[in-house]
């Protein structure tokens, strides 16, 4: 056995990631520019040959450019042999998705990566740090992880290999941006060796270090996850109050924000938070507490408050056309937030079907989002290529998602092709006064009619 520790720069040159959706394509990338050798693995052979031919999988701002880049300084690859991509790295890190799976984490693919990493350690001689960035329920990477790596490896962990916990906290849409700079870099090990191996891989970023032991780090990304949560369905709750007192929300947002104890991040009122990571991680930490004897009452409300959120948006629409039955209403956003088209839980979700329920004719547009819509709502509704062709002959306009072009709509020209000029602002991206002024209707979540 190689007893070195990972230190040097001459002895961390190859990196594996196991899992290539969000997070694993970011970081494979990521550090593939940072000067790593990459080699990239999944199951899913159309992920590996669009990168091995210059292509993303997922839409992310700078990910194709990046990805082409590393390619041709032959820095990335792509590959469905996990072990062996194990077996030609020092550092493997594991970024499968921890779907929910009746009500609670469904640890399958963490743990077919966990044999696939012991496959490759079996016959590899040199020590190898293991590093687990898939979000997990605090204890996971103890009771299932290691014990899955050392039974597929013949080898024990803290001697021939380390297990690391380093949770990501990357937004999709600004995920290389985060990657690059860092508020926090969590290291969670149990062994220092591994520890300080994962500590020299980031040394180069300006960011701050805690260093945990494994169970604080994995319990970090879901407190975090449920801290913003909350906000979320906090402002959104004091939204619903704010419009029964004639108060703009955005007003009491900005007030409270200049708190430093508060500050203004995440009080933003909408149709709710959605996406891969809060609504999953909120659902599997109450899981989780309940398994253990504990009930969340907090969190759960959280999540009552950002189901019944999206609905908020009807009854704004019946506010201004009263029956929706043969309305035709435009949606503008899909995806639910900007620069992603991803809509794994996204209001639209909600927003589309409620209309629908309510007989009304559904036209909608998203800059990225559309091929999804189509694959969720096939013929059900009416797709635009762009903004004004959804607002032909509407009676309402639904915004939905905060996409930058979305808050320049040109006023006098969607209102002349509109059939009504009404317009619910689901995330207070326009201005009321000036929407008013231009001869609409308007209507906005916490906004003070």
């Amino acid at each position: 056995m190689d007893g070195r520790i990972l230190m040097l720069d001459d002895e961390i040159k190859t990196i594996s990631v196991i899992g290539l959706g969000y997070v694993g394509t970011v970081t494979s990338v990521c550090f593939a520019e940072m000067g790593y050798k990459v080699i990239c693995v999944d199951i899913d052979r159309d992920k590996i040959e669009l990168i091995n031919e210059g292509k993303s999988p997922i839409f992310e701002p700078e990910i194709p450019e990046l990805i082409k880049k590393t390619l041709n300084q032959n820095r990335l690859v792509a590959t469905t042999d996990a072990p062996r991509a194990v077996t030609n790295s020092e550092v493997t890190f594991i970024t499968v998705g921890t779907p929910i799976g009746e009500g609670k984490i469904d640890l399958t693919a963490i743990r077919n990566a966990s044999e696939l990493v012991g496959k490759g350690l079996a016959s590899k001689n040199a020590y190898h740090v293991v590093v687990i960035k898939s979000t997990v329920i605090p204890g996971t990477t103890e009771r299932d992880v290691i014990p899955l790596i050392e039974e597929c490896s013949g080898k024990s962990e803290g001697v021939e290999f380390g297990v690391c916990v380093n949770p990501e906290f990357l937004r999709e849409g600004a995920a290389v941006y985060d990657f690059r700079n860092p508020d926090r870099i969590i290291i969670g090990s149990r062994n220092k060796r591994a520890g300080d191996a994962l500590e020299h891989i980031f040394r180069g970023f300006n960011s701050t270090i805690k260093r945990t032991d494994i169970r604080t780090a994995e319990m970090i990304k879901y407190a975090n996850n449920a801290f913003l949560a909350t906000k979320v369905s906090f402002i959104n709750e004091i939204a619903n109050i704010c419009k029964e007192f004639g108060v703009d929300v955005n007003e009491v947002a900005e007030g409270i924000g200049l708190d430093f104890r508060i500050s203004p991040h995440f009080l933003r009122a909408g149709p709710g938070f959605g996406g891969s990571c809060f609504p999953k991680d909120m659902q599997a930490l109450i899981s989780a507490s309940k398994s253990v004897g504990y009930n969340p009452i907090l969190l759960t409300s959280v999540l009552e408050v950002n189901r019944k959120q999206p609905l908020k948006i009807i009854e704004l629409t019946k506010e201004l056309l009263g029956n929706l039955n043969e309305k035709n209403i435009a949606v503008l956003g899909l995806s639910f937030k900007p620069n992603t088209d991803d809509m794994r839980e996204a209001p639209s979700l909600k927003i589309i079907p409620a209309l629908i329920e309510e007989k009304a004719k559904v036209t909608v547009y998203d800059p990225e989002a559309i091929n999804n819509a189509k694959k969720i709502f096939g013929e059900k509704i009416n797709y635009a290529s762009n903004a004004l062709d959804a607002l032909k002959e509407a009676d309402c306009l639904i915004i939905v998602t905060e996409w930058d072009e979305f808050k320049k709509l040109p006023l006098t020209e969607i209102k002349s092709v509109m059939r009504n000029p009404f317009i619910v602002d689901g995330r207070r991206i326009l201005n009321p006064e000036v929407v008013t002024r231009a001869g609409f209707k308007y209507k906005g979540i916490g906004w003070k009619d």
